[in-house]
């Protein structure tokens, strides 16, 4: 199919109404405040946010399915999702601080001590370094477990 710059397009009465319910809803946005918003324009925003949301960043993703998990996505997923980045973003502080610690407390102990004697866990040729990461891993797991628990009992209550 080809398209020109200049294209008539037909509506149905029901895409009319809703171009219209469209039209409106962007003039009351205060981000569209500085321009006229013509029919064509009204239609390129249109084509502007349909490519944005289904084939730039998900072109592998099917038509329905895509738009399945866009009509999940509510406003409190967006206040969760701000919350757990801001809650990670205080873990990554904590853990700088604590490795920071670390190391002074290794290079005020063995003043010759330097971050290249460390040894990659991802090797796995230390036996200490797998067992402590192990546990750390159990650790986790068993704080996601009892996080999900006691989500679960407070979900029950209510």
């Amino acid at each position: 199919m080809e398209w020109k710059e200049r294209t008539t397009t037909y509506f149905t009465a029901t895409e009319l109404e809703k171009l219209s319910e469209i039209e409106e809803y962007l003039e009351k946005q205060a981000y569209f405040s500085n321009e006229k918003l013509t029919k064509s324009r009204v239609v390129s925003i249109m084509l502007s946010v349909f490519y944005d949301l289904f084939v730039a960043e998900n072109s592998r993703t099917k038509y329905p399915n895509r738009l399945a998990e866009l009509k999940k996505i509510t406003p409190k997923d967006n206040q969760k999702l701000l919350r757990e980045l801001m809650r990670q973003g205080r873990s990554m502080e904590f853990l700088l601080y604590i490795n920071l610690g670390i190391y002074q407390s290794l290079s005020q102990v063995n003043g010759s001590y330097t971050p290249k004697e460390l040894r990659s866990y991802q090797t796995g040729d230390s036996r200490e370094i797998n067992m402590l990461m192990n546990q750390i891993m159990q650790i986790i797991n068993d704080d996601i477990a009892r996080n999900k628990q006691i989500k679960d009992s407070k979900r029950k209550k209510a």
